[in-house]
């Protein structure tokens, strides 16, 4: 005596068939998913139970493994500005956004990605710019130098 099941859209689209635990792929991540948009169907000896909604849940994040920045290291002038790029992976990760900081301000600032070398700065003075990733807290450092002006 087999029994299986069938998991359908709410529009009789079967999305997947077999032995249980079934999965419901293809929607995406972090996405409210309501009760009764899926529904189940146990099949035994060929003949088929009544349908039964699947109830609301959630899917879960795509969570961010890693970070970098398009450059590791920068030499800038004093009052020069240079924008870094972050890449979050994997690439289709939930949340991608982080926060900014430069770990010494009076070499220089960082907003969005634009770092900022102060026009006094000191010469040969250095900082490092990082990016921390609000998922996961991965880091990403460009260290950056200062040349005389």
């Amino acid at each position: 005596m087999t029994r299986t099941f069938r998991i359908h859209k709410k529009d009789g689209t079967k999305i997947v068939e077999g032995e249980s635990p079934l999965a419901i792929t293809g929607i995406s991540a972090d996405t409210q998913v309501a009760a009764g948009d899926y529904y189940a169907i146990a099949i035994e000896n060929e003949v088929e139970s009544a349908k039964v909604d699947v109830p609301a849940f959630k899917t879960l994040p795509i969570s961010v493994t890693g970070v970098s920045l398009d450059k590791t290291t920068a030499t800038l002038a004093q009052g020069e500005t240079l924008k870094l790029t972050p890449t979050v992976t994997p690439t289709n990760a939930t949340d991608k956004t982080g926060a900014w900081s430069s770990s010494n301000t009076a070499v220089a600032t960082v907003s969005g990605g634009t770092v900022t070398v102060k026009a006094d700065a000191p010469a040969d003075g250095t900082t490092d710019v990082t990016f921390t990733t609000n998922d996961g807290g991965k880091i990403a450092k460009c260290t950056v130098t200062v040349t005389p002006s």
